[in-house]
């Protein structure tokens, strides 16, 4: 749709694809999509990748901190996502578009995108739908105006601060503004603080709020004294040039000044953002500034030139990114916790506070089969989702919108309303659309399970029950590797004996054969997939405590086994460490140690925790003391 200057805006219309389960996001200017936001904000995918890594970045923080316990808390519940609801639209469409492709020779495939790839500082799109980057503009700076004006420097502020999360230090940009432009971007009391009050960060503060724009205007210019002065005593003459030596200490990253506008300081202004492209001093101007280029930004983010100077750039005419005042501050609180800190960390015998205060919950009910003869069908969701009979693999007519719902009623096995079903599996989509397509998946699959089962009675394999509104698979007709994992964990932790309870635990790690749903491409199906993850984690050390006493090689087997299903779980390492220390290994432990350290590394920069330094030093210094024996 052309907005009255002539610009292009955002369509809010999804575009489903044909028969496949899938949806594009919201949005699609210039026939790329982009994602509208419920506060009726938009952004482009660009900037919906960078908050889908952020969103990466801490569901990997949480499996991080797994605490694994027994007896097994056995739930179906996903995790939390990380995301805030605002954000979520975001985080769904930038995922699909990161596209990772796993490489089996890395510590962490397919976790995390690489950080070479991407639009830095990811602003928008020109007229041909392409992404802007911030920092590619021409000109010695933007000064924005119009009514959309304010909504797209909250975009580029956060644009700028989600970029570079996974890089070196070096591609992190820094922010600089005042305290009253902040207040005036942010929600009403919301604090105009930066990313890192507490100073608790690894790097230093990447959000950095001065008193007043006279004060910003100072730092900006000693900035710039700064970066000529290490340019000129190593040779350079860009900042870029400086960060692709490896010969000296300091990178400098790129820096945003974001400042009202202010005849006062123009000229002085005007001095920083000469030296903009060498340096990579770029300032954003809320209002108009001579000689700057101007663009007008209407609501929805259509753009057109104006100001004191027109600009003939990639960007005339095109689209910025806009986010309401709620959108930035929770974009600004999801790159705060993203950001890598010292660990306290805990130990494997540490009280876990929060089982001991939370309420007790109630016992997870799992459907078994009530007649004699076993299940004619079997679904598998530990690993790609699949169906099979007694005669092999059923493959022809499933339509993927089937494999998703199959998946998510497997997930719940007291059963999901359809208006649920359709919610999680086509959530960019009209809900009325949505509705009649999960309905199809639904029918679809009865129908294909009936032509190779060859039972054929009406509403068979997914049950409906009216006085709940729920659909349901019928464990009497379909056997779910889920439930059998589950209900093997609940005989271990009831089990009298410890060859009982080793028997039900290896069987339950038998049957995991991969991540839930692997392969879905929804958003829910990580944080069940962390659930059910978080299971077979303890699942391994509960097998390595029973085995320890006796085979100690083979309970380092158990948890190295676990390791490949998460290698960034911090306990599972402290407890190899544990073991080889009780073995008189010291190398083991330092190899240990080191592999933990690697791995976390490629985690926005992690290292391990007091905690597991504490456990190491333990095993390679042991104190001859009664107690030792127990450590």
């Amino acid at each position: 749709a052309s907005s009255p200057t002539g610009a292009v805006a955002a369509s809010p219309t999804p575009a489903p694809t044909a028969d496949t389960g899938t949806s594009t996001p919201a949005a699609q200017p210039h026939h790329q999509a982009g994602v509208r936001l419920p506060s009726q904000g938009w952004i482009s995918l660009g900037l919906a990748a960078a908050i889908a890594t952020l969103g990466t970045v801490l569901r990997l923080q949480r499996r991080r901190r797994t605490r694994l316990r027994f007896p097994i808390p056995v739930t179906t519940n996903p995790q939390p996502s990380p995301v805030p609801d605002s954000l979520t639209h975001a985080d769904l469409a930038g995922r699909r578009e990161l596209h990772p492709d796993p490489d089996p020779d890395t510590p962490l495939p397919g976790l995390l995108p690489d950080p070479a790839t991407g639009t830095p500082a990811p602003i928008g799109l020109d007229p041909q739908g392409q992404e802007i980057s911030l920092f590619t503009l021409p000109g010695p700076g933007l000064a924005l105006t119009g009514p959309g004006a304010p909504g797209a420097a909250r975009a580029i502020i956060a644009a700028s601060l989600a970029t570079g999360v996974l890089g070196l230090a070096a591609t992190r940009p820094v922010v600089v503004t005042t305290a009253e432009t902040l207040t005036n971007l942010l929600p009403p009391g919301a604090p105009a603080v930066g990313l890192d009050p507490g100073h608790d960060m690894y790097e230093g503060e990447r959000l950095i709020v001065l008193a007043d724009t006279g004060n910003a205007v100072t730092h900006a210019e000693e900035e710039m004294i700064h970066r000529r002065r290490i340019l000129d005593s190593l040779d350079a003459a860009t900042v870029t040039e400086l960060n692709a030596h490896e010969d000296h200490i300091e990178h400098l990253p790129p820096y945003l000044l974001v400042l009202p506008e202010s005849p006062r300081h123009a000229a002085r202004l005007d001095a920083v953002t000469a030296h903009r492209d060498a340096l990579q001093l770029h300032t954003v101007i809320l209002g108009n500034h001579a000689g700057m280029p101007g663009y007008q930004v209407s609501r929805d983010g259509a753009l057109a030139t104006g100001g004191h100077e027109a600009t003939t750039g990639p960007a005339e005419a095109g689209t910025l990114a806009t986010l309401s005042a709620a959108d930035l501050a929770d974009a600004l609180a999801l790159i705060a916790r993203a950001a890598t800190r010292p660990e306290p960390g805990t130990e494997p015998d540490d009280p876990d506070e929060a089982a001991e205060t939370a309420p007790t919950a109630a016992p997870l009910e799992i459907p078994t089969a009530t007649g004699e003869k076993p299940p004619p069908v079997k679904l598998t969701v530990l690993g790609p989702v699949t169906l099979a009979t007694t005669t092999g693999p059923i493959t022809a007519g499933v339509r993927s919108g089937s494999y998703a719902a199959l998946a998510l009623l497997a997930a719940h096995p007291t059963g999901r309303t359809l208006k649920d079903i359709a919610a999680a599996i086509y959530p960019d989509t009209d809900a009325s659309a949505a509705i009649k397509r999960a309905r199809t998946d639904i029918t679809s699959a009865r129908t294909v399970l009936r032509t190779a089962t060859g039972i054929d009675t009406k509403g068979a394999f997914i049950t409906y029950t009216p006085d709940t509104d729920r659909y349901r698979l019928d464990p009497d007709l379909i056997e779910v590797d889920l439930w059998a994992m589950l209900t093997a964990i609940n005989q271990a932790n009831t089990a009298d004996d410890e060859p009982t309870c080793l028997n039900h635990l290896q069987q339950a790690a038998s049957l995991y054969q991969g991540d839930f749903g692997e392969g879905q491409d929804h958003t829910w199906v990580t944080d069940y997939a962390t659930t059910h993850r978080h299971h077979i984690l303890a699942v391994y050390a509960r097998i390595a405590e029973i085995l320890e006493p006796d085979h100690p090689d083979q309970a380092i087997t158990a948890l190295n086994t676990a390791i490949q299903l998460d290698p960034i779980n911090e306990e599972l390492y402290q407890r190899v460490i544990r073991i080889h220390g009780r073995q008189h290994r010291p190398d083991a432990v330092r190899r240990t140690l080191r592999l933990l350290e690697n791995r976390l590394a490629e985690l926005a920069d992690a290292e391990p925790s007091e905690a597991t330094r504490r456990i190491a030093e333990r095993q390679l210094h042991p104190t001859p003391t009664r107690g030792s024996a127990a450590q």
